[in-house]
């Protein structure tokens, strides 16, 4: 439970923290995240916590993830 707590305290700081920024300072963090997620998704890395060692975990071929998220954004 422990964990559990720790988690949930997370996702609030996490949450209270996004309400006190501006519309164009989230707009901006949305931005660059969503460049970095890019480049994730794009990484051939096999390190933990990387897209194909996600892939990996999940049992999930990662060049299908790949081609759907492509799909998905044509």
């Amino acid at each position: 439970m422990d964990s559990d707590l720790e988690t949930l305290r997370a996702v609030f700081a996490s949450r209270v923290q996004f309400a006190k920024i501006t519309v164009e300072e989230a707009l901006e963090d949305t931005r660059k995240e969503h460049r970095n997620v890019l480049d994730w998704v794009r990484s051939s890395s096999q390190r933990e916590g990387s897209f194909c060692w996600y892939c990996d975990a999940f049992d999930l071929e990662a060049d299908a993830v790949r081609r759907a998220i492509k799909e998905r954004r044509a």
